[in-house]
């Protein structure tokens, strides 16, 4: 028997209702098992026993046996010296506080459903991703959703926890740092930290300074990205290079990328480093206030209408400098402005919500994500394939979160779900 699951068990309480009684026969009543403690020190802090009718309050340590007491040295350290049970599957001696104190013991191995642990076992020595696979078409809608509502507000709440880092790196320019993560998500993945890179070092406020020309704000762009180096035969690849060396040494640039830097092979063309920098370099000329509309809009279809962008007209013909192509205007598509909305702008949304304590504009956030489709990835498929609810964006970024901080890992013992499923194999109330 793992500790940690009997941390679970003592957490959800996973044995019968019936009357409790301590090793030494004194009557045990659980009033609160406490609140789960994720640092050093004792499992659970902040628990309510009554011994005898006698009310405690204290911590709860957990241990398969009572001797791994003394062989975790909590015997001499006085953080457990609040300890008001001891709580093991096997007790096997008595032990004592650093006061010497004898600590009382609530023995588990015979109320415990023994199906519990072989059930913990076959789910965490399975070798699919999804491990409750074949039981989750089976949880109940109501459940299923209260747990995604659940993840996804994890999520959003992880994701302003980013951007607080982030921001503590600018001395709290909200601006700045949305465009740096707007920029960063316009390389898609694979040429996503070159495009950080470029608007870390192209302030907003350098750009602010060439509104006026969507020339010069692309040519800062491509030179930045270290895309202007080479010695080009069409004209406007050459006026792109002279507005850079003039911006350069007008603002100090220098460069951080060259034309290493980028990844080109295996994507399809329109997703090319070069369309992507042109679509932003347009999007930061068009949207003079893109901060302020962003946080002012109310529905999807307007935060679709400012990304609705497209590539200079160069680039109608070119996927790359000097390279002609079939003609075919480079505007950013729906799914990429999907993408952009569900994974930078509703968070960073989200998060200045949280900053302005704006309880509606977080719920807004919620509603906006419930009325966009559902993602199409991996990981989406995985849990379509087993169960139909997977219809809108708010579905598949929950789970997303789900997989990744849960399935993925195999944290059964904390998910809602799985939680659920080894309480009702275990015949326990749920």
């Amino acid at each position: 028997m793992e500790e940690k699951l009997l941390q679970y068990i003592w957490k959800n309480r996973v044995f019968p209702l019936t009357d409790y009684h301590l090793v030494t026969g004194e009557k045990l009543e659980i009033v609160s098992v406490g609140e789960e403690n994720l640092d050093s020190g004792p499992d659970f802090f902040n628990a309510k026993i009554k011994i005898n009718n006698v009310l405690w309050i204290g911590s709860i340590e957990i241990h398969k046996k009572s001797s791994d007491w003394l062989k975790h040295g909590h015997s001499g350290d006085s953080a457990y010296d609040n300890v008001v049970l001891h709580v093991v599957y096997e007790h096997d001696v008595d032990v004592k506080n650093s006061k010497g104190e004898v600590l009382r013991v609530f023995e588990l191995n015979t109320l415990i459903n023994k199906s519990l642990e072989s059930d913990y076992r076959r789910y965490i020595e399975k070798g699919c991703p999804i491990i409750c696979e074949k039981s989750l078409a089976d949880i109940d809608q109501f459940r299923l959703v209260t747990w995604l509502d659940r993840m996804v507000v994890n999520r959003l709440d992880r994701r302003t926890e980013d951007i607080n880092r982030y921001l503590e790196q600018t001395v709290n320019n909200k601006e700045q740092v949305f465009y740096e993560l707007l920029a960063k998500a316009f390389g898609f993945k694979i040429n996503a930290l070159p495009m950080q890179m470029i608007a870390q070092s192209l302030p907003l406020s350098v750009i602010a300074k060439q509104h006026d020309s969507c020339l010069q704000i692309e040519a800062m762009f491509f030179g930045q990205a270290g895309l202007l180096e080479p010695d080009y035969n069409d004209e406007y690849p050459k006026m792109l290079q002279k507005e850079y060396n003039f911006l350069k040494r007008k603002y100090n640039l220098s460069a951080p990328c060259t034309v290493a830097t980028w990844k080109f092979a295996k994507m399809y063309p329109s997703g090319f480093p070069t369309i992507r920098l042109s679509q932003l370099a347009n999007l930061m000329c068009q949207s003079h206030n893109l901060f302020s509309e962003v946080m002012e809009a109310n529905h999807v279809k307007e935060l679709v209408d400012i990304l609705s962008v497209k590539a200079s007209s160069y680039w109608d013909t070119h996927y790359q400098f000097d390279v002609v192509a079939k003609k075919q205007e480079k505007k950013l598509g729906k799914q990429a402005i999907y993408s952009l909305i569900i994974n930078t702008i509703l968070p960073f949304v989200y998060a200045y919500a949280t900053w302005m304590e704006q309880v509606d504009k977080k719920n807004k956030v919620l509603e906006l994500l419930e009325s966009m489709p559902a993602e199409e990835n991996t990981i989406v498929r995985k849990y379509q394939a087993i169960h139909s609810h997977v219809k809108n964006a708010l579905h598949s970024q929950a789970l997303i979160e789900l997989y990744q901080n849960y399935c993925n890992k195999k944290n059964c013992l904390h998910c809602g779900i799985g939680i659920y499923l080894l309480k009702a194999r275990a015949n326990c109330e749920v």
